[in-house]
């Protein structure tokens, strides 16, 4: 049996990854709790993510120095494998003999791999980089593939959109350790008063300069632990996230639809600029996650979302034409956020994208019958392809030209520096990339129906 120390914690969290197809946040969120260290904590966090994202890539080293493939290991000894390579290559504050000792340790619960997790560890700290990468110029897919570790189908999308430099810099961006950022709820407190509470806290706190009520924060333990997160000063939520609520762009008193809210931090920003006066319908599919917005409305002190149990597709009781406000934040491949979601590139595959277009215009198109005249519906997706973005969205628009797209400079809280960006915003439509913009992924588009 392996130790639950922090390392031992995170080779059980992998395993369970890789053997059941488990959620990595979600068993960080469930574990880490034991831990009393928030060291120790961060150190589990690091290790589960990092090891997850770099698994191709630490595959790749570690097979220079085994005798017979990784398959044919204990899903266990890969983990150990994996966090001790993961460590020699990638984390500088831990020191090499360290790693390789610390993963023997951890491999005596399986006596029969104890030396070879020493032999190869050992030859990957004497190696450390100094390895045979794939030509780049004549196995280019492999070469990004096994270098940034992503998968070889992504990397060939990506190359004959962008080229092979700009793909090894979003590959580069997604492998990136994510910035944890947080949105003040102004119904309660400043974002100055904010920054001075969680200083007092003992969090590291930097203003965002892209949208008004963000800050990214450090050194802050367990979130959830800290007195100004229970009294509902703030919540967890990415800039690119928050940049939707802008583009909604909704009025006090206004009447507003959430098409797909959970979790819910889109729809409690909606209420927050609403100075919580009107009402906002809250559609989900999963009951489950509808308690999620209630209970962090309650948290926030938001009244006005009305969560209602129902398909996009459906929205069962929403009158046509009955409110002025609609966003379909839209289930999508996520591909924007891989930097935030370690696990997420290894679940997805190519074929996912087919369906997932059909999916998005039947939402937007039944969303789009809730919108009165004058009204605005917006699209959003946390994803990069095109399919799920622009071609959907010429789709939607070559038959409803009762639509008209929003010109979304006027709306963005920051301004925009690329000429490509201006021209796309100006059109209606607005494509974030992390390697471009050192934001999540995402895609924005904004139209006003103009008559019946």
């Amino acid at each position: 049996m392996i130790k639950e120390t922090a390392r031992g914690m995170a080779v059980h969290m992998l395993t369970r990854v890789e053997t059941q197809g488990a959620y990595a946040n979600l068993l960080l969120q469930k574990n880490i709790i034991r831990l009393t260290d928030s060291r120790d904590r961060q150190f589990v966090t690091l290790l589960v993510n990092g090891t997850l994202k770099h698994r191709l890539t630490l595959d790749y080293a570690l097979r220079l120095h085994l005798s017979k493939p990784m398959s044919s290991l204990p899903h266990e000894v890969r983990a150990i494998l994996r966090i001790g390579a993961f460590q020699l290559l990638y984390v500088d504050k831990v020191p090499s003999a360290v790693a390789v000792n610390e993963s023997v340790e951890l491999a005596k619960a399986y006596p029969k791999f104890t030396g070879l997790v020493n032999g190869v560890l050992r030859k990957v700290m004497d190696k450390a980089w100094d390895f045979p990468w794939p030509d780049v110029k004549r196995e280019t897919v492999r070469y990004l593939s096994v270098r940034y570790s992503h998968p070889e189908w992504m990397i060939q999308r990506w190359l004959k959109r962008w080229g092979v430099e700009e793909t090894g810099a979003l590959c580069r961006a997604n492998d990136e350790p994510a910035h944890t950022w947080i949105r003040t709820n102004t119904l309660k407190i400043s974002r100055e008063e904010l920054m001075d509470r969680l200083t007092q806290e003992g969090v590291t706190v930097e203003p965002g300069t892209r949208i008004p009520e963000s800050m990214r924060i450090q050194h802050f333990g367990a979130i959830d632990r800290l007195g100004s997160f229970q009294e509902g000063l703030f919540t967890v939520q990415d800039e690119s996230s928050q940049l939707v609520a802008h583009i909604v762009a909704p009025k006090p008193g206004q009447r507003v639809l959430d098409a797909c809210s959970a979790p819910g931090g889109k729809t409690t920003h909606l209420a927050q600029m609403m100075q919580d006066e009107g009402e906002i319908q809250a559609f989900d599919i999963h009951e489950q996650k509808l308690e999620l917005i209630n209970q962090s409305a309650q948290r926030l002190g938001i009244t006005i979302i009305h969560p209602q149990l129902g398909d996009a597709r459906d929205l069962p009781g929403v009158k046509l034409g009955s409110q002025q406000r609609v966003l379909v934040d839209a289930p999508c491949s996520g591909l924007g956020v891989l930097r935030r979601r370690a696990d997420l590139r290894w679940q997805k595959e190519e074929k996912d994208l087919k369906g997932l277009p059909l999916l998005q215009l039947a939402i937007l198109e039944r969303a789009a019958s809730c919108v009165e005249v004058g009204g605005d519906l917006i699209y959003s997706t946390c994803t990069i392809e095109p399919e799920e973005n622009f071609e959907l969205v010429k789709t939607f628009r070559s038959t409803h030209p009762e639509f008209e797209p929003v010109n979304l400079v006027e709306d963005l809280p920051f301004d925009l520096e690329d000429p490509r960006d201006i021209q796309q915003a100006s059109k209606g439509m607005l494509q974030l990339l992390p390697h471009r913009h050192n934001m999540d992924g995402f895609f924005l588009a904004k139209f006003r129906r103009t008559s019946q």
